[in-house]
């Protein structure tokens, strides 16, 4: 078959009519009859019935319409990506970072993309990852860092790390002492249940990473109380650093301590706590070179943290 007689069995069975299927199409009605006559006799089976409700499938024809729209949404997401391919071939990348801590080498990420790419425009954009996620699937974006897709195949993932979730807590909360070295974590390890009754700064709802730390509070039995929530994870840090409260974040926010005598930090969890991070595309197969290279860029500055 051709692409153009699956239109055509699309259209037809949709509108149950010849007439409204050829208006749609933008040809003549006798010569979509002909399309799916002939389509009829290759196949050897009848499609269509005429009724006094106008045209009703047959069980073929259903099962042809269900081939045919499976096949028009693998020939759409087919155009989507080679547009998107398109669109970075001709020296244009766009990229959607999350709001968290890999934020801190974002500049020497692009001045070293740049250096290797002079002629690409490189567009960065910093949003929550279910706008990251949208991007990329109506191509607004041709490559996305997150934590991971909120769901499953929607994407092409590929983790590319993990990071522990830390405690920071208030130096004069006198933790210090409790804290436990563990190979190969990277801070002491603490036993969460030490801060009950503690009043913590969390992440409110609309960031992912309190889903991360709900659902390592629900593991840990623990139940914290909350003394107030902000939008941003370097904030809550910052208000530990005041006194506020104990906040949980990922390891690489360390990098945002300004005070960092004011502040105790820990790894928390049994087993201790991580959450992956990683790269999203529609196919991460296609990505031309520019693309894999800025991932690369990106993940060897990462390391550093």
């Amino acid at each position: 078959m051709e692409i153009r007689e699956f239109e055509y069995i699309l259209s037809v069975i949709r509108n149950r009519s010849f007439s409204a299927a050829a208006a749609e199409l933008h040809i003549s009605q006798p010569a979509l009859s002909k399309y799916v006559a002939a389509l009829e006799k290759r196949l050897g089976l009848k499609l269509l019935e005429r009724t006094n409700k106008g045209l009703v499938p047959t069980y073929a024809g259903e099962r042809c319409y269900a081939c045919a729209l499976e096949v028009s949404e693998r020939m759409e997401r087919w155009r989507a990506e080679m547009e998107g391919i398109a669109a970075m071939q001709k020296n244009r990348l766009r990229v959607g970072v999350i709001r968290n801590d890999r934020q801190y080498f974002l500049p020497q990420n692009i001045e070293r993309f740049r250096e290797r790419y002079p002629d690409i425009e490189l567009n960065i954009t910093q949003q929550l990852s279910k706008d990251i996620e949208s991007g990329i699937l109506n191509g607004r974006l041709d490559i996305g860092f997150v934590s991971e897709p909120s769901i499953p195949g929607s994407v092409d993932y590929r983790t590319l790390g993990k990071n522990y979730t830390l405690l920071a807590a208030p130096a004069a909360m006198g933790l210090a002492a409790e804290g436990a070295m563990k190979e190969p974590l990277p801070f002491p390890w603490i036993d969460i249940h030490l801060l009950d009754g503690a009043a913590f700064v969390l992440q409110d709802e609309s960031c992912r990473f309190r889903s991360y730390i709900d659902d390592f509070f629900e593991h840990e039995n623990f139940s914290p109380k909350v003394k107030m929530t902000t939008q941003s994870t370097v904030d809550a840090l910052r208000f530990t650093e005041l006194g506020v409260g104990p906040s949980l974040i990922s390891d690489g926010y360390i990098h945002y301590l300004s005070l960092k005598e004011k502040v105790d930090i820990f790894c928390v969890g049994t087993p201790p706590a991580t959450t992956n991070f990683g790269v999203i595309a529609k196919n991460l197969a296609a990505l031309p070179k520019c693309a894999v290279d800025f991932i690369d860029i990106y993940m060897t500055d990462q390391m550093k943290i």
